[in-house]
């Protein structure tokens, strides 16, 4: 009789119960249905980090799609502990997101807040401008997160400007195609998500702690006209300026699909 696969998800939007801008359902439905190709896997889900040490104590790998939740103190601390034993952290899309902080009382300018969290993940959401196609390029081969993608490819999703928060990350996905918004120099101080070459974004990184490994893929956006939270779009999505009310980007790209199936082997030790 095989062992089984311990894998725990968290997938939800924020405050509890809402959708965040975001299909949830949509990605944590994908993300069970890849896990659900290993007959060996058992997973439980949850719609935030509530408990998470009860949860992940045992399991092999935590994947987290959320829009809004983070781990709090406490939880970090259990999530830290763990990926230092050996667990593997699968963060895709807006986990590298938390809460905002008001800058401004007349014009409600917000920016988000670095925690701990964050320090833990190795990656930092600054913001994102409107969706677009992005140019993808695989920086680094040598991981099981990119095998067998190809040297770059097309991705339509929202550009996100996340800053990697820790020198020994292996970037493994960039682009070239996010332009910084006016703002991000008045509330951020500058892009401190550009990499050291001056003109790529991290889209994907990976970074061992201890026994186990943290990775973060930044694409993964979907919504659904109830869901819809885009209020513009980039004209080499819909050049008549109108956004789509259904958007499902990367998830519907044999790269997008390769890249999960590789992280979910990644996790689970079936590849690396």
């Amino acid at each position: 009789m095989s062992t089984p696969i311990r894998v725990h998800v968290v997938a939800g939007g924020f405050p509890p119960g809402k959708h965040a801008g975001h299909d949830i359902d949509y990605a944590r439905m994908r993300i069970l249905m890849a896990l659900q190709s290993n007959e060996d896997v058992h997973t439980t889900v949850s719609s935030d980090f509530t408990d998470c040490h009860k949860w992940i104590r045992d399991a092999h790998l935590l994947i987290c799609y959320v829009a809004g939740p983070f781990a709090d103190e406490y939880q970090t601390g259990v999530i830290r502990d763990w990926v230092g034993d050996g667990g593997r952290w699968l963060a895709l899309h807006g986990s590298s997101g938390g809460k905002a902080e008001r800058i401004g009382r007349e014009d409600g300018r917000r920016r988000l807040v670095k925690m701990d969290y964050h320090e833990a993940l190795g990656g930092f959401f600054m913001t994102h401008p409107p969706i677009r196609e992005m140019d993808v390029k695989v920086q680094d081969h040598n991981h099981p997160l990119t095998y067998n993608l190809p040297t770059s490819f097309p991705v339509q999703d929202e550009p996100y400007m996340v800053e990697v928060l820790h020198s020994d990350t292996q970037v493994l996905l960039t682009t070239e195609d996010i332009d910084s918004p006016p703002y991000v120099d008045e509330i951020y101080g500058g892009d401190l998500s550009l990499l050291p070459d001056g003109k790529s974004h991290a889209l994907g990184f990976a970074r061992k702690v201890g026994e186990g490994e943290v990775a973060y893929i930044s694409p993964g956006h979907c919504h659904t006209p109830l869901t819809n939270g885009q209020r513009s779009v980039h004209e080499s999505i819909a050049p008549d300026g109108v956004v789509p009310l259904r958007f499902r980007g990367p998830w519907e790209t044999d790269a997008y699909e390769q890249l999960l199936k590789n992280a979910i082997d990644w996790g689970t030790g079936v590849n690396g």
